[in-house]
């Protein structure tokens, strides 16, 4: 029986979690043909703080990532990260 069917593969660390998260972000706010203005019009979160975050020099909390994301009609999930074998 395979137990790790409902896990992901975890083979990055925090930092390159970091930066992938920040560029999923930006191509996801470009593949929806929003401006950072545009964003932060629709979610209320400051235009500021969604270039901060594309910038990567500040982390968005998860109120702000459900906050930016919920008016545009999409959310964030928790899914199970497979351990690393070393």
């Amino acid at each position: 029986m395979d137990y790790d069917i409902n896990y992901i593969e975890a083979s990055y660390n925090p930092e390159e979690l970091h930066e992938m998260f920040r560029k999923e972000f930006i191509r996801f706010r470009k593949e929806n043909n929003l401006t950072q203005e545009l964003f932060s019009k629709y979610s209320k979160v400051s235009r500021t703080k969604i270039a901060r975050i594309e910038a990567g020099s500040c982390s968005p909390s998860v109120r702000s990532l459900l906050e930016i994301l919920g008016p545009i009609g999409y959310t964030i999930k928790i899914e199970k990260v497979k351990k690393r074998e070393y």
